[in-house]
Parts: structure tokens; C-alpha cells; sequence
């Protein structure tokens, strides 16, 4: 009786198919900081601003004064 040995060939991965997509999902990524970064620098305000409008001023008078006029 004879023996048979099976060869398993060996078969080599492509592992550079993926590299297009992560940097495309990478760059997106930094874009995204890179604009909410930016977004926050021109649009935020201190709580200690002085400069800053309060809200009783930008909704008009304050609730108490309006319940007086009634």
C-alpha cells in the first residue's frame, strides 16, 4: 500500500486592496476635526465674555416684568 501525501499549495493574500479605503475613511476622519475645530474657534464664547449679549437681551424683557404688565 502506498502512501499518498496531499501538497496544500499555499496561497499568498492581497493585503493591499483595503489601503484605498482607509486612507479615503482617514481622511474624512481628520477633515472632520480639522472643521469642527475650526467651527468651535469661530464660534465659541467664554461664559466669562464680556463682550458677550445676555440672553434676557436677546429674548426682550424678562419674564417678571412681562407678568407685570399684565
Amino acid at each position: 500500500m502506498a502512501l499518498t501525501t496531499k501538497r496544500v499549495e499555499r496561497i499568498e493574500g492581497s493585503f493591499s486592496q483595503g489601503w484605498p479605503i482607509a486612507l479615503f475613511v482617514t481622511a474624512l476622519a481628520v477633515g472632520s476635526f480639522v472643521t469642527a475645530g475650526l467651527i468651535h474657534k469661530r464660534t465659541f464664547r467664554a461664559p466669562t465674555d464680556v463682550t458677550a449679549s445676555y440672553r434676557k437681551e436677546v429674548e426682550g424683557a424678562d419674564s417678571a416684568s412681562q407678568r407685570k404688565e399684565h
